[in-house]
């Protein structure tokens, strides 16, 4: 069955991997499936008659100039994994329930979704410029736990959302594809379950990593990388040095830092600039797979090439070399040494002449002491060695990767507030320059020429500090105060201390030990003077309680009712309050 050509496009690597594997349990071999992210798009990438899925709208302005004319084009829609909504559909009815995502747009579309379905709730889309009701029982988020502070209880995460079932209906009309419709429907009900959080599915390795396209074509000079700082003009006056020898290059650094454009723009500075560039991920692979895509294969007179091979006459980048195991790195010493491969099952050398680029998260020195890479092959590496920096180490770049950023998206009359440039340059890159590049990708897509702070995703909007700012009026941090206090002892006799405490405010009256003890003990809550004071004491230093000296006893604290009335919600709505979600 010939298969039928489908691209598709998204701003995050993440989610495209995410989706690619949605879309394959569905329709398996029926389709020829192209995911690629969108600052990997290309004008050859789509050819005529090809179908294009694009993830969201906001894309479709600058993927319209590599898509062909006449090409069709699906807007995906989102829709929530209903496999994950067990959680959800155990809350009692009548609840209140604040919703969190990213920006704006989503956090919409995610109420909608669930005032679809779950209509028993009442939902409130979160919006950092607002306030929200104080009333909040619980928090929905759909795979963005990290945008929320820490300490927070009452957290649902309800997952990544997918793509909607009308998506493949659309497909399944545009190209023609030979699936009855119930089979479809089973098929997308499969793959919620398949991509619920609680799922092991252990898939296949192909689907572990999204594999772009080996165009074997390297795009990026040293011209185009940017270096005002003197942390990243070092690393590349080294790479600049290195490519003129012929020795394997070592390439080292954070996720994002762009080891992928180093290695190309040795490849063009290079005497194997002719030749093909080669990349290869040695992550979510077995090691025969490994040793078979390579170093190839001999079956008879049926030969598959390898890697190494194909890349004869330019450059091999492998990437992850940690995840190699060390007895194909002595394999590759032997090829960068001999210039010669010896394929699986076979019985004779091939030459080869190909330039070896490595690289990984890890430093040479942390490979070798955790055993990760061969002796031999970290000594060979050690002369060549190039560290790139993380985005938080040049800071005084950022501005200028914006620009360029922006001039590659064609969307130079983009404009940031001073506001916005000031979060840009400060906030935590943690995934560095492919984290800015997607961050600046989503906001050029909004078509506005003016960025203004609240146009930002959430997690840049206040960095967690405009979240917690709203919250702190409205709610104590229970999930906190119940880790401190088990630290020290049990909650339950904590929280009846509190009780004690609590119901003789309400009788105008204070306990000492001695009296609190005789009350526990009828609650059938025995302690010792010494253990009864550790709590106390915990109780105390967490402002819970009120301690005095002398015949005025101790009182609980504002602090100490909230957090009881907290308690009392969870325990009213039969869910724990302040579990760990």
């Amino acid at each position: 069955m010939a298969e039928a050509k489908l691209h598709l496009i998204s701003i995050e690597e993440k989610y495209l991997a995410t989706i690619t594997r949605q879309l394959k349990e569905v329709f398996r071999n029926l389709i020829h499936l192209s995911p690629t992210t969108i600052k990997d798009l290309q004008n050859n990438t789509i050819d005529p008659g090809d179908v294009v899925i694009l993830s969201s709208d906001i894309l479709f302005g600058f993927a319209s100039q590599f898509i062909p004319e006449g090409c069709p084009c699906i807007i995906a829609k989102r829709e929530i994994n209903y496999g994950n909504m067990k959680e959800v559909i155990d809350l009692p009815p009548g609840r209140n329930i604040l919703v969190v995502n990213d920006n704006w747009n989503n956090t919409k579309e995610t109420v909608e979704s669930l005032r679809e379905t779950f209509f028993e709730h009442n939902y409130f889309p979160y919006d950092p410029t607002k306030p929200f009701p104080s009333a909040i029982d619980y928090i929905i988020t759909p795979d963005e736990v990290d945008l929320l502070p820490k300490g927070l209880g009452k957290v649902i995460d309800i997952g990544m959302r997918l793509l909607d079932i009308e998506v493949f209906f659309d497909v399944k009309e545009l190209l023609s594809l030979k699936i009855e419709s119930s089979t479809l429907y089973k098929r997308y009900i499969k793959s919620l379950i398949l991509l619920s959080k609680d799922h092991t599915f252990e898939e296949s390795n192909d689907n572990k990593k999204i594999i772009k396209d080996v165009r074997e074509v390297a795009g990026y000079r040293f011209s185009d990388m940017i270096a005002g700082s003197s942390l990243m003009k070092e690393p590349i006056r080294q790479a600049m040095t290195f490519s003129k020898i012929n020795a394997p290059i070592f390439l080292y650094g954070e996720a994002g830092t762009g080891k992928n454009m180093m290695a190309q723009a040795i490849h063009n500075d290079s005497q194997y600039k002719h030749g093909p560039f080669v990349v290869y991920h040695c992550g979510f692979r077995t090691h025969d797979v490994l040793e078979r895509e390579l170093f190839g294969i001999e079956n008879g007179h049926d030969v598959k090439m390898g890697l190494i091979e194909r890349a004869d006459g330019g450059t091999l980048y492998i990437t992850a070399i940690n995840e190699l195991p060390v007895f194909l790195q002595k394999r590759l010493v032997e090829v960068m040494e001999t210039k010669k491969i010896m394929r699986v099952k076979g019985t004779s050398y091939v030459s080869v002449d190909v330039r070896i680029i490595m690289s990984s998260i890890y430093s040479l020195d942390k490979l070798l002491n955790e055993g990760f890479i061969d002796q031999e092959l970290a000594y060979l590496l050690s002369r060549s060695a190039v560290h790139m920096p993380s985005l938080s180490e040049r800071k005084e770049d950022i501005e200028d990767l914006i620009e360029n950023i922006k001039k590659r998206l064609h969307r130079e009359d983009l404009t940031f507030t001073p506001r916005v440039m000031e979060r840009l340059k400060n906030y935590r890159w943690k995934e560095n320059v492919k984290e800015l590049y997607n961050t600046i990708s989503y906001l050029s897509f909004l078509d506005k020429p003016i960025i203004d702070i609240q146009m930002l995703p959430l997690y840049l909007q206040g960095d967690k500090e405009s979240f917690n700012q709203v919250l702190s009026s409205q709610e104590i941090q229970v999930d906190k105060i119940i880790e401190e206090i088990e630290e020290h002892g049990f909650i339950e006799e904590s929280t009846a201390i509190l009780k004690v405490f609590h119901e003789g405010k309400r009788k105008r009256e204070s306990y000492g030990r001695l009296k609190l003890m005789d009350i526990l003990l009828k609650k059938e809550i025995r302690l010792t003077e010494q253990q009864l004071r550790m709590r106390l004491e915990v109780l105390q230093d967490l402002g819970l309680l009120n301690v005095r000296k002398g015949r005025a006893g101790t009182t609980i604290s504002k602090l100490g009712e909230q957090f009881l009335e907290c308690i009392g919600k969870g325990d009213e709505s039969e869910t724990i309050y302040f579990g760990r979600y």
